[in-house]
């Protein structure tokens, strides 16, 4: 499978232009409450070529029992000056959708005078079905039952269909991190650690709970040659695509560790050096769905899908039911530098600290006569250095050091000339950890 990287910036969903049927030139005006940037109306024509306005309302979210996270109600307010609203009514179009728009979306007339009148739009329930749907219209009607206005609407809700999301399996609900949604996904995953793309075959771990009925057997990653059995971007610890679950009893959790390859890391290190070079980006997130899980049977019992304890499991995830997980990438040096040891005179002190074993390309150090403000830089060293000598010093005063690591991040590229050109930014680590030192009287 193809990996997903996502630099990190605000997610807008957007909407396709669609061809929806003119409203009449009614003389109505309409403005709307503005919900979230996901929900801003826009611009389309309809199938005459005329510019109309489509308003939008999307959940904000889809819990693992599959109902919704309800936006606010979307509120329109009609005005004319040669009209009569006080007796229209409001309902959605059927002949557009295929009724689709009248069974998800519950319209709601909060007022209504001779020369304006308010409709609220939101879902019907809790459980509307996961769909997109750009086609759905509201009908405002006047007294006789003609149609004064037609509003052109797109809903959508956010998906999370997965037939083996209980009650005998979970899949993305169990696993460890920070849960996010992405739009072009339309899916929920999980963010567990963060991976320096500098490092030499780096780590990110995620723990998974076996809920339901089933215990764990094993878990797999997808392979991308079948040849070779291999996949392009990870292993686990035991160097293979596949590792057996060591707690294998339903309720109990598995942790699994899998190792970035180093061809993988190249292609994620050349990506974010270039946004990080060109747009200042220096942290991205990577979606992924290579991982899968295989349920083993429990003894002496069947199943309502027919499998019994015959030995073979039962394989969730891969292509056909992806289990999106996902870390952060970055280019800053991990890590924080620690001052293991130092040597102090009445007016010198000589620091001495552990290197980290990410490559970096120096070090940055800092003092203040406070622990928690007032620093300032009082030297840069070389990544081969792991020692400075702080000289003219006051007798008897406390100081207060840390260390920050830095790297110089380059991205080189070839110009329409041919010629090659290359950037260079620098990007910095985490403040390290404190040390307060006094100097002799």
């Amino acid at each position: 499978m193809k990996k997903i990287l996502v630099v990190l910036m605000s997610m807008t969903l957007l909407f396709t232009t669609i061809p929806v049927s003119a409203a009449e030139d009614d003389g109505i005006q309409i403005t709307c409450n503005k919900l979230t940037d996901q929900d801003e109306p826009y611009t389309s024509t309809d199938e005459d070529g005329n510019e109309i306005t489509v308003y939008t309302l999307s959940a904000l979210a889809r819990y693992y029992d599959q109902t919704l996270y309800l936006p606010n109600p979307r509120c329109f307010t009609l005005t004319t000056e040669t009209g009569d609203l006080s007796h229209i009514t409001a309902e959605m179009d059927t002949s557009t959708d295929n009724g689709l728009g009248k069974k998800d979306i519950k319209l709601t007339i909060k007022s209504r005078a001779k020369n304006k009148a308010e409709i609220e739009a939101n879902f019907s329930s809790k459980t509307v079905k996961t769909g997109l749907n750009f086609n759905a219209r509201i009908l405002v009607k006047g007294a006789d039952g003609t149609i004064l206005k037609k509003i052109p609407l797109a809903y959508s809700t956010p998906a999370l269909t997965d037939e083996h999301d209980a009650p005998r399996f979970h899949t993305l609900s169990p696993w460890s991190g920070t849960s996010k949604y992405n739009y072009d996904l339309e899916d929920y995953y999980k963010v567990s650690g963060t991976v320096d793309v500098y490092a030499k075959n780096p780590k990110v771990s995620y723990t998974y709970k076996a809920l339901g009925t089933y215990g764990l057997k094993n878990f797999l990653l997808n392979m991308d040659n079948d040849k070779t059995k291999t996949n392009n971007s990870f292993t686990f610890t035991n160097g293979k695509i596949t590792i057996g679950a060591k707690n294998g009893n339903p309720g109990q959790k598995n942790t699994v560790t899998l190792v970035c390859k180093s061809s993988y890391l190249k292609s994620l290190k050349t990506q974010l050096a270039k946004a990080y070079c060109q747009k200042k980006i220096s942290t991205a997130d990577v979606i992924f769905d290579d991982l899968s899980v295989e349920y083993r049977n429990v003894n002496g019992k069947t199943y309502e899908n027919g499998i019994g304890d015959n030995g073979q499991g039962c394989v969730i995830g891969g292509a056909m039911d992806p289990i999106y997980l996902g870390f952060y990438a970055t280019v800053k040096p991990a890590g924080k530098v620690k001052i293991t040891s130092y040597k102090k005179t009445k007016r010198t002190i000589k620091l001495k600290w552990k290197k980290l074993s990410t490559p970096v390309s120096g070090y940055m150090i800092y003092r203040s006569t406070r622990k928690s403000s007032g620093y300032k830089k009082i030297k840069t060293v070389s990544s081969k250095t792991s020692s400075y000598t702080n000289k003219r010093l006051k007798r008897g005063k406390t100081y207060y050091y840390k260390i920050r690591p830095y790297r110089t991040v380059k991205y080189s590229y070839k110009t329409s000339k041919k010629k090659t050109k290359t950037l260079s930014r620098k990007a910095y680590g985490s403040y390290g950890y404190v040390k307060k030192i006094k100097t002799k009287r």
